[in-house]
């Protein structure tokens, strides 16, 4: 899914009254750097809510240093990427970008084996909205690999990153 689709997507959902709950994501191994590429799109309004819900009534996403904090901090334990052993791989904070409808996180992982048995669990904002949907996009040095789809009724993981490998 490229990222002018992404954006139309989220568009959508702003311009409808955001009638459905989203998360994207996309996973760019990068081959030459032994690296995950991650970028994590989730709805402000939604993110502000939990952070809300978790911080205090005067938490919000216009704040930058306590909405990286938080976001930092919730996608370590909501959206993690494991090792074969179980091991979460950590994650190397880029930055957080808000805009009108949402918010975009920027992160890597080091993966000196590649995507071989990395799975991925991804919960975000699913225990606090049931309609809940998230999307990741995983690709191998910009090539497409696997989309994933985690939702309450399919449950949240763990996926496996490396169901389509190059040969």
């Amino acid at each position: 899914m490229d990222r002018r689709l992404i954006l139309a997507l989220f568009a959508l959902a702003a311009s409808s009254g955001h009638t459905f709950h989203s998360s994207l994501a996309q996973i760019d191994y990068i081959s030459t750097k032994k690296t995950l590429e991650v970028i994590v799109w989730i709805h402000g309004e939604d993110l502000e809510r939990l952070m809300r819900e978790k911080l205090g009534k005067n938490a919000s996403l216009d704040k930058q240093k306590e909405a990286e904090r938080f976001v930092h901090g919730y996608l370590r334990e909501y959206f993690e990427i494991k090792t074969a052993e179980g091991k979460p791989l950590p994650q190397n904070w880029v930055g957080l970008e808000v805009r009108t409808h949402f918010a975009t996180a920027y992160f890597e992982c080091p993966a000196p084996e590649g995507l071989t048995g990395l799975t991925l669990t991804n919960r975000i904002l699913q225990d606090t909205l049931p309609d809940q949907v998230n999307v990741v996009k995983v690709k191998q040095d910009g090539k497409d690999r696997l989309e994933l789809t985690f939702d309450n009724s399919q449950g949240a993981g763990p996926q496996p990153l490396a169901a389509l490998q190059t040969r």
